[in-house]
C-alpha cells in the first residue's frame, strides 16, 4: 500500500514512517523542508514537500492512503493550531475525496470536543472540528484518540474503548503501531476509538473495535 504521511518528521509521524516500511508498505514522507529530506531517504522512504497551509495536490498522486499526523506543536499560537490541526487536516481531508484516496487514517486526540473548556481548550476544539469533518465525509476512515503522548517503548499491549473521554498515556511509538496496523483492518472503517497505554495484547485490542449492537 502506498501511504502517504502527513506529519512525518514529528516524534509520532517518524515512528509512523518506520512501521509502514517494517510492515512491507510504501512510504511517502510529507515534510515542510528540504533539509528533513535524508532523514526518510536513509530510512528507506520517499520523501516531498508541502505545506498545509498551501495546497498539497501533488502529494496525493499515487497514493493509496493517508495517515494524518500533522500538528502545529505546543510552541505555537492558537492560530497556528486552527491553522494545521483544523484547517491544514480539512485541507488534506478534501485533497483525499479530490483525489480519490478512500482509506484516511487521522491521529486525534483524547477529550476533544467542541465545547471544551480544558486547559488545552483551543486544542480540543480544533481536533473535533477536523474529526466532524471527516466523518461527514464518505472516506473509509479511523480516527484514534490517544492520551497524554510519551516516548517510552511500546511493550505490545494497550487498552482500546470507544469511549473518546478520559485520561491516561500513550506511548508515541504504540500509537504509531496501532496506526499503521489499523490501515488494513476493516473493522477500524468509520470508527473512533480512544488508546491508551495498557495491558491488552495490541493485535486483541484492535479486533475489539466494533460498533455497538443496537437492540
Amino acid at each position: 500500500m502506498n501511504v502517504l504521511v502527513i506529519g512525518a518528521n514529528g516524534k509520532t509521524g517518524t515512528r509512523i514512517v518506520r512501521y509502514l516500511i517494517d510492515g512491507g508498505h510504501k512510504s511517502i514522507a510529507m515534510v515542510r523542508s528540504e533539509d528533513q529530506f535524508a532523514k526518510f531517504q536513509e530510512m528507506g522512504s520517499e520523501v516531498l514537500l508541502g505545506d498545509l497551509e498551501y495546497p498539497i495536490d501533488d502529494a496525493f498522486e499515487g497514493v493509496d492512503a493517508v495517515i494524518f499526523a500533522a500538528g502545529s506543536g505546543g510552541s505555537t499560537g492558537k492560530d497556528k493550531t486552527v491553522l494545521v490541526d483544523q484547517l491544514g487536516a480539512i485541507r488534506s481531508i478534501v485533497t483525499a475525496q479530490v483525489h480519490g484516496v478512500k482509506r484516511y487514517v487521522m491521529l486525534s486526540s483524547i477529550n476533544n470536543d467542541l465545547y471544551s473548556t480544558s486547559p488545552i481548550a483551543h486544542y480540543h476544539i480544533a481536533k473535533a472540528h477536523a474529526d466532524d469533518h471527516l466523518k461527514s465525509t464518505d472516506l473509509d476512515y479511523t480516527i484514534v484518540c490517544p492520551g497524554g503522548l510519551t516516548d517510552e517503548d511500546s511493550i505490545g499491549t494497550c487498552e482500546i474503548d470507544l469511549e473518546l473521554h478520559g485520561s491516561g498515556t500513550t506511548s508515541r511509538d504504540l500509537l504509531a503501531d496501532v496506526i499503521v496496523r489499523s490501515l488494513t483492518l476493516s473493522n477500524t472503517i468509520k470508527m473512533s476509538f480512544s488508546l491508551l497505554d495498557g495491558s491488552t495484547p495490541i493485535g486483541e485490542a484492535l479486533q475489539s473495535v466494533r460498533k455497538p449492537r443496537l437492540f
